[in-house]
């Protein structure tokens, strides 16, 4: 019985411990731009602390991250910028903006997140559609 009893407590403090380990951390990207346009996309922060905001510091991977992944650092990825938003009642979010219109329809990049207590390293993947895309233009009413 004094050994389930130990082994109770073990399991009940490695929970504790388990929750407070988790950090920050990146969320889905809701990307608000079509093919031929500049680039607008939100990533959000998740358990983000106050604390956090302080020493965060967003970017694009570098070029060895890029190659241990495995993925190609194209020109429109190098041209992406992240800002750090913190709406004051909203979630706060990582703004992904291009000054220029990204031209190709595959969009493959890695943000770094660095703070004073850890780094985020995450892939995300985009298939920008043209923004005026429609299945039906262009074909001709049927006939009566």
């Amino acid at each position: 019985m004094r050994m389930t009893r130990n082994k109770l407590a073990l399991f009940i403090l490695s929970l504790g411990s388990a929750a407070t380990a988790h950090g920050l951390g990146l969320g889905p990207m809701e990307t608000y731009s079509g093919l031929n346009e500049p680039f607008v996309a939100r990533i959000a922060l998740t358990d983000a602390k106050n604390a956090d905001f302080d020493t965060l510091e967003v970017v694009l991977g570098d070029s060895a991250q890029f190659e241990r992944a495995g993925i190609n650092r194209t020109a429109d990825a190098l041209n992406l910028r992240f800002t750090l938003v913190r709406p004051g009642s909203a979630a706060p979010y990582i703004s992904v903006t291009t000054q220029d219109p990204v031209k190709e329809p595959f969009l493959n990049f890695l943000v770094n997140v660095d703070w004073a207590s850890g780094r985020l390293v995450r892939e995300y993947t985009v298939l920008l559609d043209p923004p005026t895309y429609d299945p039906n233009r262009g074909l001709a009413p049927a006939a009566a």
